[in-house]
């Protein structure tokens, strides 16, 4: 079976095709490039046109230096950057440059939404709890997407009045590939935002609403080894790929990576270091 895997880092793609049999092997791969826009107030952006274009023409290479190996492909999957804001209309165009999740434009909406009223640790007690309780997590950084999400409602409600669905990057690429609107397990953990005690994937409806999120506006979630959708024929086409291929949801690289280290197991830990670093556990 021969697979693509795209890796979206921040900045660039690794397309890589595999041969999967008894063993994981390495067919080819190509590395296409973009830029990270660096704004005055702390804003960080991408344009998700650039990382098609990355994609298109990494794909387009590999097919022709391996013809054969591309008309087979069966599948496609993704690792990739997250806690990313794209917002895309019913048709899934993006409708503003991705938010990175470097971006750090929303001090004003975190102060408003978590930083009032009675405090423990400098957040609002009752939100705090609430979404401890809920989520296992809360969003505490001025980085998170919720707050480049109201930041977007507060400043640009032109663009926010358009908004039909929020995704992360690879979410909006998966979305280009196939028509499809989801989101991963982790992706959704990574909004801060996902019922972890719900019985199945969903998301924290009324929690999203008490920060002013509109529950509409979040993606339905399936787990990362989701056969999404096949390439829709244009697609297909631009890429050079059969229509039959199989796009799954992958992960992000905050999970994946785990993962590729081996670092699987509880207490398991593992040093990240790229374009940002962490020491995980």
């Amino acid at each position: 079976m021969l697979i693509l895997a795209y890796d979206v880092g921040t900045s660039g793609v690794k397309t890589c095709l595999y041969q999967a049999g008894s063993e994981l092997t390495l067919v080819n791969s190509r590395l296409g490039t973009y830029g990270l826009t660096i704004l005055p107030n702390g804003g960080a952006e991408q344009d998700p046109d650039q990382w098609w274009d990355a994609i298109v023409k990494t794909t387009r290479e590999l097919a022709r230096e391996n013809p054969q190996e591309m008309a087979e492909v069966q599948a496609i999957s993704f690792c990739s950057q997250m806690q990313a804001l794209v917002l895309v209309d019913e048709s899934g165009h993006h409708l503003r440059p991705a938010m990175s999740y470097m971006d750090q434009r929303a001090a004003e909406q975190k102060r408003r939404g978590l930083e009032t009223g009675m405090k423990i640790s400098g957040m609002n007690a009752k939100k705090l709890l609430s979404s401890l309780y809920r989520t296992s997590a809360v969003s505490a950084s001025v980085k998170d997407p919720m707050w480049k999400y109201l930041w977007v409602r507060d400043n640009e409600p032109e663009v926010y009045a358009k908004v039909h669905k929020w995704l992360d990057v690879k979410e909006y690429l998966i979305a280009r590939l196939t028509g499809n609107f989801v989101m991963s397990v982790d992706s959704a953990f990574a909004t801060l935002l996902l019922d972890v005690r719900s019985s199945r994937p969903a998301w924290a409806s009324r929690l999203a609403r008490s920060f002013g999120v509109n529950p509409d506006h979040l993606a339905p979630i399936v787990t990362s080894a989701t056969a999404v959708g096949t390439l829709l024929p244009e697609v297909a086409q631009e890429l050079g790929l059969p229509q039959t291929t199989t796009v799954y949801a992958g992960g992000g690289d905050a999970s994946l990576i785990g993962v590729g280290a081996g670092a699987c197991g509880v207490s398991d830990t593992h040093v990240y270091w790229g374009t940002s670093g962490w020491v995980s556990t």
